[in-house]
């Protein structure tokens, strides 16, 4: 469906510059927009671009110091109005809310108005799904799991499998029984083959708000806290707990039984092995202040050409 740069402004609370009847067909990166394609230019390169490409408007951020010629809507938060825009022309499956025929769900299950339960769900016995969750294909949850409301869970997820928790007996393992269960707040997305343990005792507790990335792993009785950003292949240990907002990025490893501030930044590959106070932005492994991390690294490089240096000293003296 079409829209005109002025619904499209309006929409995002922006600033147009140009034709407001100006139609807009669909939304395009720089390099593939056509003749009705809105597209984005983040800075003055950006700018150059758009005015030679095909697209007939941008959106650009207030903070340019030069403007296009061209049709353009200022917006505050560029990344912000990306993400409404986008919505604005995504084309949205049309799936009644319901339970798909080949779903195994518990008869002791509770599913809530406008929950949307799709191919080859597994629900075991006592789930709650709240009102306006969708659930996608292949999804297991364990008994006891708890879901709120307008909750998305993608394929693969696997939220209420056993805590790994084993006691060494005689050179043997003794399985410690997971008695514990997995709750999951209002507003939380969870993507695919992401695995959430069971608590060994009380809840694995994933607050609301919070997105999780695909192939995340987080261990049993872990708490993550209120708008958590958690990307792929992250590794949370056992008895974690995560204030809100603390975003960690791709690969990282965190210990188990410690505490990460709210408002703190994990970076990717990062390895945490202790307590994070709040508004840190940590790196490496050990995982410490990010700009002690850059400057170790710094120092690291130049360590050859020291080296070499203290070399030809060294040579010098000889000779002498």
């Amino acid at each position: 469906m079409k829209k005109t740069l002025k619904e499209i402004a309006s929409h995002v609370r922006g600033e147009l510059s140009g034709d407001p009847k100006l139609t807009i067909k669909n939304v395009a990166s720089l390099e593939d927009a056509g003749g009705e394609d809105l597209t984005f230019a983040s800075d003055e390169r950006s700018v150059e671009y758009f005015e030679k490409s095909k697209s007939p408007a941008a959106i650009v951020p207030k903070s340019l110091k030069k403007f296009p010629s061209k049709p353009h809507i200022k917006v505050p938060d560029l990344r912000l109005a990306m993400a409404k825009i986008l919505g604005l022309f995504e084309e949205k499956k049309r799936s009644s809310a319901g339970v798909h025929k080949s779903a195994v769900v518990s008869k002791s299950a509770k599913i809530n108005a406008g929950c949307t339960i799709m191919a080859n769900v597994v629900i075991g016995d006592e789930c709650v799904i709240g009102k306006d969750t969708v659930i996608h294909p292949n999804v297991v949850l364990y008994d006891r799991t708890i879901i709120g409301e307008r909750c998305i869970i993608h394929s693969g997820a696997v939220l209420g499998v056993d805590g790994y928790g084993f006691a060494p007996v005689d050179g043997k393992y003794e399985k410690i029984p997971q008695i514990g269960n997995v709750v999951i707040e209002d507003d939380v997305e969870i993507f695919a083959n992401v695995s959430i343990s069971r608590a060994t005792m009380g809840s694995t507790l994933i607050k609301r708000g919070t997105k999780i990335d695909n192939l995340t792993h987080i261990a049993h009785n872990c708490k993550i806290g209120e708008d958590c950003a958690i990307t792929g292949l992250v590794a949370i240990a056992g008895s974690t707990e995560l204030k809100n907002h603390v975003s960690i990025g791709g690969t990282a490893a965190l210990n188990d039984h410690i505490v990460i501030g709210e408002n703190t930044v994990i970076m990717g590959r990062a390895g945490v092995t202790k307590d994070i106070p709040p508004n840190s932005v940590v790196s490496g492994f050990p995982a410490q202040d990010h700009k002690k991390e850059l400057e170790q690294q710094a120092a690291i490089r130049r360590l050859p050409k020291i080296i070499e240096k203290l070399s030809e000293i060294e040579k010098l003296q000889k000779k002498q």
